[in-house]
């Protein structure tokens, strides 16, 4: 008996490429193929791949080189350019932490034990043959109980109002008016839609809005950015979800004076950060504007 053949050697498996960067802000109609092409017109690209989920880009993707020269090189020199008409970011690539995929499995393991245990709602169709049962039932109620304490058919007359015609309901409109245009009690004092109290803010006098930010930007660098400034706090906002940088923040001043100053000043001459162009504006209050009173009809 011949001895078994050996097994063929695993085929070698190619080592990744550690130095890749992270593209924002493409467009979602920027292919693969595209991306690699305005890469490898200033340096040499290994792999390029734009982030989707089945054939819906998630207008981002990854671009990587072969060594660390090239990648940044390839910041320097792509960073807020235009492709497939859109100003585009490119960072260094950072790994996910392990905190940050033990979230999402956690999050994604809850969604399934709602959805387990969410019960199924009812249709319209339901609805209304719970309606007509007990429609039918009312009918079928004794005769004596329709009819007056005599039992004859003539004290119906004589009977309670209950035991009349129902009166039809009138259910209040959309616009928070019955069907005779009048107002309802609970349009007339219900509060206020998010839409109409966002309307109502007045613009902060010490805290301003930074917007366009790299997404790389820490605290302590946007506190940088205004340091000819007297300011309270600076401080980037993040996802609560994902944990990532949503690229704005909020710098506080210690003053009016400084914060008009300080608008005035970037306004004219904008802050430029990492190759991207800040915007900074007055931040929207929580506190209301006092709405001016209706005039009286005569």
């Amino acid at each position: 008996m011949s001895a078994p053949a050996a097994a063929p050697a695993p085929a070698a498996v190619p080592e990744e490429f550690p130095h890749k960067a992270f593209i924002g802000n493409l467009s979602f109609k920027t292919t693969k193929d595209e991306l690699n092409d305005f890469f490898a017109q200033v340096v040499d690209v290994k792999e390029a791949n734009v982030m989707a989920i089945g054939t819906r880009s998630l207008g981002y993707g990854f671009v990587t080189f072969g060594d660390e020269a090239s990648l940044q090189k390839a910041i320097a020199e792509r960073n807020g350019k235009e492709l497939g008409g859109r100003v585009i970011n490119v960072e260094v690539a950072r790994p996910i932490t392990e905190e940050t995929l033990a979230a999402r499995k956690e999050k994604t393991a809850a969604r399934r034990r709602q959805a387990r245990n969410r019960k199924p709602r009812g249709d319209k169709a339901n609805g209304a043959a719970r309606v007509d049962a007990a429609e039918e039932a009312e009918d079928e109620r004794p005769q004596q109980q329709q009819q007056g304490r005599g039992g004859d058919a003539g004290a119906e007359e004589s009977a309670s109002p209950r035991q009349g015609k129902r009166r039809p309901r009138r259910f209040p409109k959309k616009d928070g008016k019955s069907e005779g245009g009048e107002q309802t009690a609970a349009a007339a004092t219900a509060e206020p839609s998010a839409a109409a109290k966002k309307d109502l803010r007045k613009p902060s006098e010490t805290v301003a809005f930074v917007g366009n930010l790299p997404f790389s930007t820490t605290d302590e660098e946007l506190s940088k950015l205004f340091a000819d400034f007297t300011i309270s706090s600076a401080h980037v906002v993040f996802n609560q979800r994902s944990k990532r940088p949503k690229g704005f923040g909020f710098v506080t001043f210690a003053s009016p004076a400084d914060h008009s100053k300080a608008i005035a000043e970037f306004t004219a001459n904008p802050l430029v950060a990492s190759g991207r162009e800040l915007f900074i504006k007055a931040a929207l209050s929580e506190t209301p504007v006092a709405s001016e009173p209706e005039s009286s009809s005569a």
